[in-house]
């Protein structure tokens, strides 16, 4: 009886287990996934290229902790219903999903691929190097996310060691509040429940490249010192890396708004009652909220391929029952399994409890057979199933039959007819079972009117198969050709086809060809096959024979071997010949049994060794020859020696040496000038080159220009133009090369009639670049200042109208006062209104200074008091606004003042210090972006 179980329990595995596997899915991996948070773990660092900190005296180093503390992390989200997965493969993951197939851990595509994969939360996992006593852990996360906003964008020093300034974001988006919030969360968390390594208190705001890149909240946890001896050691103990993936799942629990405690119960308990399992919950505690209870029920008879998942229904004392008819469990009788599982709110499924009930059924008697009969005739199998009892009645028998040959990758299922004598019948042709031989195996399961289905009873039956056979099979090898024979083919169900395989065994079976061969006239088959089509291997080669049937069956026949040997490639001649400036290489007479996949030739003058070796490709000719020619501009115009060789490489890669030769050349003087020179207007600059001789001719002369600020990054090559003089001139503006200032390179170069590029001569130039100057006539109109004051929204101060000064003679007063000095009102207004905060003021400068450009003020300090010393009138006022302007001509000017000095800070020092708007930053302010806002109210007039 246990045997006949066993085998019962093989068989229906087709059917069943399907079935079962696709209820469990259905119900419950499926439901948790697709409620589940996505969360992807970085481990920083990469193994075997990039080892992080590394502790010399304990041998730990950062990445291998990055790692094991990462796949703490994942594997402790993953327990407790979170899609968590590692970035991308590490040593050591047990068997974690990752978000990439690489090793690689590149910032850009790691985020790149979480951005797309739509995660809810990134963490990056780091560990810290400082002094050998430096300890504890700190957080980092990013208020600047480029791919999800830019506005609100500024620079701040000081965040990075290497004196980088931090693309920060005034404005945050919500991912980078989220980011905030969670890295208080985890610093809040691990210090009430860490007691390994200290809090560092530090939640940095800083532009990590991990934490900027991504469209969704993350933040990069530096979890303690690597570079301290006793810190490093605890870092790596596998329970500390425990404790603090707990408190990473605290966190990510409350920033999800999921409680940290899990769904309990008190109770789970089974009662039986004639048919009848009633299952009951009791207790039910759930932080994250309650969907639903589920009590998947199976009887232990076929192991669970009766499993069924009911829905428990909520009873009045907040208990939840379910009661399970065994009819539906085909009245098995026997031990239950019964699981309680309750689903939170989150999607997540929690064990509740578990329980056996035993169940008498009342139905006693199952289906059974007397007697399951097989017979054998020609191709055919017939089964029959004789004296069936069905007390649940029958709906349908089914006759599994599948042959020993292959396992049971011929296996069908047949439904079997009813006869009039009560027996079921089933024939078979086995060319539904590949015409396979041998023992057939036959199983039989009947299904009543529930639906279960019984194991009826098997049998075996044999058939014989007359097999097609070949006496013999083998290949012979003629000129890198190899010619297979198959004779003394014996063929009972005729032969349709006879294919042969073959491959070289070299790179396995990568070359590996089928081939059909040819019936001869006495019966045998043939194929010549060429070792071109196999990459021109050399070594043995393996051809296999299979004879196909009338029947569709493929037979294996026989193999043969045959054994390649490939002859070097050689040339009778490499010859060369010069005309002019060119060389011309020849390779004639070549012989290549291996193929011909290249015919390289390196060519190199003799001065200087092999510092110009160029190799060439050759082309082949229509006379079978390859040739090449070679301009000698490529080998810098050398004349002399020039050394030719020849090199065949084969189809399967091998190189051999063809020939060599030798050709000498004598290469015309280069292009010469006497002179390049550059001269400087404002921002122009003017390159000329003179006396130029070029005994090969002109084709163009070319200057590349750089300014020496940022190395060569804003180059750009212009053309000179030829000059009635004979002489050739390029004009350069400043600005298109970013409007640098300070030294400028350039330089010249010829380009002759035949290409060759020969370097004249270069120079160097200053330029003070200016795209916004201070100085100059006045653009705006005072109405025009008005109008961009009134668009602010700002109130004019009452303290000026009292005076007798309002607006629009504020306006007009900068606008007099700017003509009288020669300074555009453009800019001293937008930069009053700038420093005032349009006359809002509100810092130590108060209104009733009348200083509108802060003179003199520093923190703590008001500046110059223009009414205290020029009266608190409208003569104050206006001279408060010449001082600004005289300050202003001062930083931009070194021409004399035209009305009496009130300037408070004039000082020659401070003479020619700012000439344009832009060099305001960082001279009149400390500010760096002073210039762009000074301009940007400018734009508004």
């Amino acid at each position: 009886m246990t045997q006949i179980k066993n085998i019962r329990k093989q068989v229906t595995l087709g059917v069943v287990m399907i079935l079962v596997l696709f209820t469990f899915f259905s119900y419950f991996s499926l439901t948790v996934e697709a409620a589940s948070t996505t969360i992807v773990v970085n481990p920083g660092h990469q193994s075997g290229t990039d080892t992080g900190a590394v502790n010399k005296t304990t041998g730990i180093t950062e990445v291998d902790l990055n790692n094991a503390l990462a796949i703490k992390i994942v594997t402790t989200l993953r327990n407790n219903g979170y899609n968590a997965m590692l970035s991308h493969q590490i040593p050591g993951n047990p068997g974690l999903p990752t978000m990439l197939a690489t090793t690689t851990n590149n910032s850009t595509a790691v985020c790149s691929a979480a951005n797309s994969l739509g995660a809810d939360l990134f963490i990056s996992v780091h560990h810290n190097s400082g002094a050998a006593t430096a300890s504890g852990y700190e957080f980092y996360w990013s208020s600047y996310h480029p791919s999800v906003d830019n506005n609100g964008i500024y620079q701040k020093a000081g965040l990075w060691s290497d004196g980088s300034l931090a693309d920060l974001d005034a404005t945050p988006p919500t991912i980078a509040l989220k980011s905030k919030e969670l890295a208080n969360l985890m610093n809040t968390n691990f210090s009430k429940n860490l007691t390994y390594v200290p809090s560092r208190n530090k939640i940095v705001e800083r532009d990590d490249a991990y934490t900027r890149k991504t469209s969704m909240p993350s933040v990069l946890i530096e979890a303690g010192f690597v570079s301290n001896n006793a810190e490093s050691q605890k870092l790596a103990d596998g329970t500390n890396q425990q404790k603090m993936a707990d408190q990473v799942l605290a966190s990510v629990s409350e920033i999800f708004g999921a409680a940290t405690a899990p769904m309990t119960a008190s109770g789970f308990t089974t009662t039986v009652s004639g048919d009848k399992i009633t299952a009951t919950v009791k207790g039910v505690s759930a932080p994250n909220g309650l969907q639903v209870v589920y009590i998947p029920t199976w009887s232990d008879d076929c192991g669970q391929d009766d499993l069924k998942w009911y829905t428990a229904t909520k009873q009045s004392d907040g208990s939840y029952s379910v009661t399970i008819d065994v009819k539906d469990h085909g009245y098995t009788s026997g031990n239950y399994q019964l699981h309680c599982y309750g689903v939170d709110s989150n999607g997540k499924y929690t064990l509740l409890g578990q329980s056996t009930a035993t169940v008498n059924a009342s139905v006693q008697e199952k289906m059974s057979a007397s007697s399951i009969v097989a017979s054998v005739t020609g191709n055919t199998i017939t089964v029959s199933v004789k004296g069936i009892k069905a007390p649940g009645g029958i709906t349908d028998l089914f006759i599994p039959i599948w042959s020993e040959t292959g396992g049971q990758d011929d296996l069908k299922w047949y439904t079997a007819t009813k006869q009039t004598d009560g027996s079921y019948k089933i024939t078979v042709d086995i060319k539904d079972h590949k015409y396979d031989g041998g023992i057939y195996n036959i199983h039989a399961y009947g299904k009543d009117n529930t639906g279960l289905m019984t194991f009826l009873g098997s049998t075996t039956t044999a058939v014989k198969v007359n097999s097609m056979t070949a006496t013999s099979v083998t290949a012979v090898v003629l000129n890198g050709k190899i010619t297979a024979t198959i004779k003394g083919i014996t063929a009972p169900y005729g032969i349709t086809e006879m294919l042969i395989p073959v491959w070289s065994e070299i790179g396995g079976q990568d070359d590996i060809k089928w081939y059909t061969a040819t019936k001869q006239s006495d019966g045998s088959y043939k194929i010549t096959l060429d070792i071109k089509d196999h990459n021109y291997d050399s070594g043995d080669y393996i051809l296999h024979a299979y004879g196909k049937d009338s029947n569709g069956k493929m037979t294996f026949v026989g193999a043969a071997k045959a054994n390649i040997v490939v002859q070097p490639m050689t040339a009778t001649s490499v010859t060369a010949s010069v005309s002019g400036n060119k060389i011309t290489a020849t390779i004639k007479g070549i012989n290549a049994p291996g193929g011909i996949k290249q015919i390289s030739v390196p060519i190199w003058s003799d001065i200087d060794g092999q510092d110009d070796l160029v190799w060439y490709n050759a082309d082949k000719q229509s006379d079978g020859s390859y040739v090449v020619t070679v301009d000698i501009k490529d080998h810098k115009y050398a004349s002399g020696t020039y050394s030719i060789h020849a090199y065949g490489t084969e189809v399967s890669g091998r190189m051999t040496l063809l020939g060599n030769t030798t050709a000498n050349v004598t290469a015309a003087k280069p292009m010469t000038a006497s002179t390049v020179k550059a001269i400087v207007n404002e921002n122009i600059i003017t390159a000329t080159v003179s006396g130029i001789t070029a005994p090969n001719g002109i084709k163009s002369i070319l200057i590349p220009t750089w300014s020496d600020m940022n190395g060569q990054d804003d180059i750009k090559w212009y053309t000179a133009t030829k000059q009635s003089d004979g002489s050739y001139q390029a004009i350069i503006d400043a600005k298109n090369h970013n409007g640098n200032s300070g030294n400028y390179s350039i330089h010249a170069y010829g380009v002759e009639s035949d290409g060759r590029s020969v370097f004249l001569g270069n120079t160097s130039v200053s330029v003070r670049y200016v795209e916004t100057p201070i100085m100059g006539t006045s653009t705006v109109t005072a109405a025009q200042l008005v109008a961009y004051y009134k668009g602010t929204g700002s109130v004019y101060p009452q303290l000026y109208n009292d005076l007798g000064v309002n607006l629009e003679r504020f306006a007009e007063l900068y606008v007099q006062e700017c003509n009288a000095e020669g300074v555009r009102a453009e800019v001293a207004f937008a930069q009053a209104m700038l420093e005032t905060g349009n006359l809002q003021f509100g810092g130590d400068v108060k209104a009733s200074q009348f200083n509108f450009a802060g003179l003199g003020a520093t923190g703590g300090v008001p500046g110059f008091d223009f009414a205290a010393v020029y009266g608190s009138s409208s003569t104050g006022l206006q001279t408060g606004i010449r001082g600004h302007v005289q300050h202003l001509k001062c930083y931009a000017s070194s021409a004399a003042l035209k009305q009496t000095k009130v300037d408070p800070r004039w000082n020659d020092s401070l003479r020619l210090k700012a000439i344009s708007v832009e060099e305001l930053a960082g001279t009149w302010a400390a500010d760096t972006t002073y210039a762009g806002k000074v301009k940007a109210i400018m734009k508004k007039f």
